[in-house]
C-alpha cells in the first residue's frame, strides 16, 4: 500500500519525490563496494529543526523508514536508501549558530562542513581539532554519527572527544538538549556520548556544541622517515611516543602507497627500495624538539630523514599524506578498510594484512594513524565497476577474523553502515548485541530509524 505524502506538511523544507531526485539521493557515491540499494519514496531537505520533527513524527506514524544525511561521504553504505523509506537530508542545515571563543566553544548545524568549522574558527584563533580525510566535505553531523577521527585524532581524540551537547530529535518528534557547554557535566547518564557514533540508529542529531583548541603557539616540527620494514617503523613510533615530545601525527604508509605517491606527486620516497614510511608531526616543538626527534629516529633505525620547521616543506609534507587515496586511485578502483588494533599489534597485523593480500593475488594500499593503532589495508582493483571480485572478499573475510582474534575493531572511525554489519557478531557478545537492541528500542520503539544498520 502506497503512502499518501500530501500529508506530510513541512513547515520550512522541501519535499521531493520525483525520480531523478530519488535516484541521485538514495546512493551514498563515495561507498566503493557495490551494494544493493534500496528505493526511497521521497527525499525531506530540512531547513529548520520543525522540519525534522514533523517528518519523523508522520514516519512513525506511518511506520516508514528514515535515513538521514548529510553529506552523503559515507563509506560504510551507511546513509544510502531503504526499500520505501524516506530520506532525510540535513545538509541545508548549515548554519554555524555561534563562536564562542570566550567558552571555547561552537554551536553549528549538522550539516555544517566540518572544514567550513575549522576555517571560521581559525578566523577567531582557534580551530576545529578533528581532521577525517573527508574534512573539506563532510559534515558535523555525518562525523558525529560515525565518531570519525583523522591525522590529528592522536593528540586531540576523535569526535567523540571534541562534542560537548547535542539537540537530538528522537523518532517520536520529541527534541532532546544533551550536555553543554561544560567541559565536565556528571549531572545525568552520558547520554550525549551514546549518540556519537549510533549512525543516525537512534535519534537525528540537528546541532551540536564543540569544542574549539586555541591555536598552537610556536614552531611545528614536521618530517618523513623511510624504514626497511613496518616492525622497525613502529618501533621509532614507540620510542617517539615514550619521549615526551607529544607528537600531533605519526602515519604509516607502506610500500605500495610509497610507490603511488611516488608516481602520482612525481617525487621520490623509494627509490633506495624502502618499505615503510612515516609522517609525523609536532604541532607544538620546544626548543630542541627538532633535533631529537632526528636522533631518535637514527637511533629506531631510520633509513632516511627528512625533518623541517619550515611552513612551505611542511605543507609539502602534509600533502604528501592527504593525496594517498588519489594516488591509489590513480590504478583503478580503491577499497577502503577500516580497523583498529591494539598499539603492539600493529606490525603483527600490517604483516598478516600483506600476507593475505599477496595470497588472494591482491595489491595492498596499506596506510593508517600509526600512533593510535588505526589502520586502513586498502585494496586497490582494476575495475572501476561491479561487484567486488571473490579473491577480493576472500582477502576482506580472512583479515577481519584475524583483525578481531587479536584484540582489534573492523570499524574505527568509518562506520558499520550495511558493509561491515555481518562482522559485528564476531566481534560483539551475545550479551552486548542484545543490550544494543534494547537501548536501540528505548529510543526507536518502532524501529524507523536506519534500520538495519549498525547491528
Amino acid at each position: 500500500m502506497s503512502t499518501d505524502l500530501t500529508t506530510l506538511v513541512l513547515p520550512d523544507g522541501e519535499l521531493v519525490t520525483e525520480p531523478p531526485v530519488l535516484a541521485e539521493y538514495r546512493l551514498n557515491p563515495y561507498t566503493q563496494e557495490t551494494a544493493a540499494e534500496g528505493q526511497p519514496i521521497a527525499v525531506v531537505f530540512a531547513t529548520s529543526v520543525a522540519d525534522v520533527q514533523t517528518t519523523l513524527q508522520f514516519a512513525t506514524t506511518h511506520h516508514i523508514p528514515v535515513v538521514t544525511q548529510g553529506a552523503r561521504t559515507s563509506i560504510a553504505n551507511g546513509a544510502a536508501g531503504l526499500d520505501g523509506s524516506i530520506l532525510l537530508n540535513l545538509s541545508r542545515l548549515n548554519h554555524i549558530v555561534a563562536l564562542q571563543p570566550e567558552n571555547q566553544t561552537a554551536v553549528v548545524e549538522a550539516g555544517v562542513l566540518n572544514g567550513d568549522l575549522d576555517q571560521a574558527a581559525r578566523k577567531v584563533g582557534y580551530f576545529y581539532a578533528p581532521d577525517p580525510g573527508s574534512k573539506p566535505i563532510s559534515t558535523i553531523g555525518g562525523n558525529i554519527a560515525t565518531n570519525a577521527g583523522g591525522m590529528a585524532s592522536l593528540k586531540y581524540g576523535t569526535t567523540r572527544e571534541n562534542v560537548l551537547g547535542l539537540k537530538v530529535v528522537l523518532a517520536d518528534g520529541r527534541l532532546l538538549e544533551l550536555g553543554g557547554a561544560t567541559f565536565k557535566n556528571n549531572a545525568s547518564y552520558d547520554l550525549t556520548d551514546l549518540f556519537i557514533g549510533s549512525e543516525g540508529t537512534l535519534g537525528v542529531v540537528v546541532e551540536a556544541t564543540v569544542r574549539l583548541r586555541p591555536i598552537p603557539f610556536g614552531d611545528t616540527v614536521t618530517g618523513l622517515a623511510t624504514f626497511a620494514d613496518v616492525h622497525a617503523l613502529t618501533h621509532a613510533v614507540q620510542v617517539l611516543q615514550a619521549s615526551g615530545v607529544n607528537p600531533s601525527m605519526l602515519e604509516v604508509l607502506n610500500r605500495v602507497s610509497i610507490e603511488a605517491l611516488d608516481e602520482y606527486e612525481g617525487i621520490d620516497l623509494g627509490g633506495r627500495g624502502e618499505q615503510a614510511l612515516l609522517i609525523f608531526q609536532l604541532d607544538v616543538a620546544v626548543a630542541g624538539a627538532l633535533d631529537l626527534v632526528d636522533d631518535l629516529l637514527r637511533k629506531a633505525g631510520a633509513q632516511t630523514i627528512d625533518v623541517t620547521s619550515d611552513p612551505a616543506r611542511t605543507a609539502t609534507i602534509i600533502k604528501i599524506r592527504q593525496d594517498i587515496f588519489a594516488a591509489g586511485a590513480q590504478y583503478g578502483r580503491l577499497i577502503v578498510e577500516d580497523i583498529a588494533v591494539p598499539l603492539g599489534q600493529l606490525a603483527i597485523v600490517a604483516d598478516r594484512a600483506e600476507a593475505i593480500a599477496a595470497k588472494h593475488g591482491q595489491r595492498l594500499l596499506l596506510l593508517g594513524h600509526a600512533g593510535d593503532g588505526n589502520l586502513h589495508p586498502d585494496i586497490i582493483l582494476e575495475s572501476k565497476d561491479g561487484a567486488l571480485p571473490a579473491e577480493m572478499q576472500a582477502y576482506i573475510d580472512e583479515l577481519l577474523p584475524f583483525v578481531i582474534s587479536v584484540g582489534g575493531t573492523v570499524s574505527a572511525e568509518h562506520g558499520i553502515g550495511t558493509i561491515k554489519k555481518k562482522w559485528v557478531p564476531q566481534q560483539l557478545s551475545p550479551a552486548v548485541q542484545t543490550l544494543q537492541q534494547q537501548i536501540k528500542a528505548v529510543f526507536d520503539p518502532t524501529g524507523i530509524l536506519n534500520p538495519g544498520r549498525k547491528f
